[in-house]
């Protein structure tokens, strides 16, 4: 399968960049964050409250599974922790060309200062929290990932000019 993969920290702008790319490319854009949610009627904070953590990755395994049967071909938004479960690795290889959208964690932290959307990880220490969480996940992105976009100072839309324009290059267009 040949979808186009974001992959990326919290708050790296990878949903704006696969948007972008959605909407140059003509491609339907799926967050697999969002196909949980819709799957489970929940939002992602209540089912990691209800069911946990654990509960909540092997659900994002599922539905990469499926997208590994899809014919179309999508833009796909990873969540953050995706990269993280092993297993994981072999489906996002057979989804496609995986992009690492890699931004400096004092980057993220300013994205995330900035943006309402992840109140969630809000608290004192935040700061550390994101650099803790930063540390962990950054070699799994790195490992899953086909190509590193260094993202620093880029807008959404520049970032996925890059993905465009390598897609088209290496795409089944291309061949």
């Amino acid at each position: 399968m040949n979808h186009i993969v974001v992959e990326g920290f919290i708050g790296s702008g990878k949903g704006a960049v696969a948007k972008a790319v959605g909407k140059k490319l003509k491609l339907t854009v799926v967050d697999v964050d969002r196909l949980v949610s819709d799957r489970m009627k929940m939002t992602t904070a209540e089912i990691y409250e209800r069911f946990g953590e654990p509960y909540y990755r092997a659900m994002e395994t599922i539905i990469l599974t499926e997208l590994t049967q899809e014919k179309e071909t999508l833009v796909v938004v990873l969540g953050s922790g995706v990269a993280m479960m092993p297993q994981n690795q072999t489906y996002l290889k057979a989804l496609g060309t995986v992009y690492y959208i890699k931004l400096k964690p004092q980057t993220i932290i300013q994205h995330m200062k900035a943006s309402k959307k992840h109140t969630w990880i809000r608290s004192e220490a935040w700061d550390e929290q994101v650099s803790r969480l930063y540390k962990e996940r950054e070699p799994a992105y790195a490992k899953t990932a086909d190509v590193v976009i260094d993202a620093e100072g880029k807008s959404a839309e520049q970032i996925a000019d890059e993905i465009v324009e390598r897609h088209l290059k290496t795409g089944p267009e291309a061949e």
